[in-house]
């Protein structure tokens, strides 16, 4: 049983320390995907007022 527990933690203390390891990875694919989303936006607020001009 105490084995049993002890690699438990064990595992939750490898898991933890992944994360904080991964963490600013997590941040930078956050902060790319942000700004891919903000330039597809543009590109549609562009293409929706070309589409306006085009339909006068």
């Amino acid at each position: 049983m105490k084995v049993i527990i002890g690699s438990i933690i064990v595992i939750f203390f490898l898991g933890i320390g992944i994360w904080l390891i991964m963490s600013p990875s997590f941040k930078q694919v956050g902060d790319t995907a942000y700004k891919l989303k903000e330039k597809l936006k543009e590109e549609d607020d562009e293409d929706g007022k070309r589409d306006s001009d085009e339909k006068r």
